[in-house]
């Protein structure tokens, strides 16, 4: 009972402290938090949409292969934003070649009662790159870390997908598994999510003393 009321109710609802923030500090946002706040917005969408069908004993297995598309494109155009305009095209056209794949996936590759192993560790691992790039150009940075609102941004995202990569490879084999692993696997899982919503209301707080970052 716990269980189910921590995952269905308590860390949904939780994305309502970062956006609560957000909203709040809006006219203090740069462009790349403003794209964050949006993506947390779709997010929290993702999950009334999720919890409904649910509700209604549908699959929601297609809803993640749709979700991974729109997860890489907000996050991709979040670290696009510290880059100069040629870096941001590539950018561009990867968002392009992956929502491709995650089509030709869907359609031809994974039926539709699967979730997306192939397509999302590969988002995944995409990301942890752009993470760890992003980290070697704060080295750089003479501010300190705990001041950079984007660190925190960067620390939530970095340790969801570092953390959740296996989960996403093997969650077709989790759907055979037993009740007790998938509550261990999964709780884990909301648990992490949580964590990435609490960097993230951080990150967004900070906005208010947040410089521009330069591009390279």
């Amino acid at each position: 009972m716990l269980y189910l009321i921590y995952v269905t109710y308590i860390v949904p609802a939780a994305i309502l402290i970062p956006v609560l923030t957000g909203i709040k500090n809006y006219n203090f946002l740069t462009k790349p938090l403003k794209v964050i706040l949006w993506f947390l917005v779709f997010q929290g969408f993702a999950n009334v949409i999720n919890l409904t069908m649910i509700a209604f004993h549908y699959y929601t297995t297609p809803l993640f292969h749709v979700y991974s598309i729109f997860e890489f494109l907000f996050i991709s155009l979040f670290y696009s934003k510290f880059y100069s305009v040629k870096k941001q095209k590539s950018i561009y056209a990867l968002i392009a070649v992956f929502t491709v794949l995650c089509i030709i996936n869907y359609l031809f590759i994974q039926n539709k009662i699967e979730f997306n192993t192939y397509t999302r560790p590969l988002e995944a691992i995409i990301i942890i790159v752009y993470s760890m790039l992003f980290i070697l150009k704060q080295n750089n940075e003479e501010q300190n870390w705990g001041d950079d609102a984007y660190n925190w941004i960067n620390a939530g995202i970095l340790i969801y997908f570092a953390s959740c990569l296996f989960m996403f490879i093997f969650s077709n084999y989790l759907l055979g598994a037993g009740k007790l692993i998938n509550r261990i696997v999964w709780g884990a899982h909301d648990t992490i999510l949580l964590l990435q919503y609490i960097l993230f209301a951080v990150g967004l707080y900070k906005c208010k003393t947040q410089r521009i970052t330069s591009t390279y």
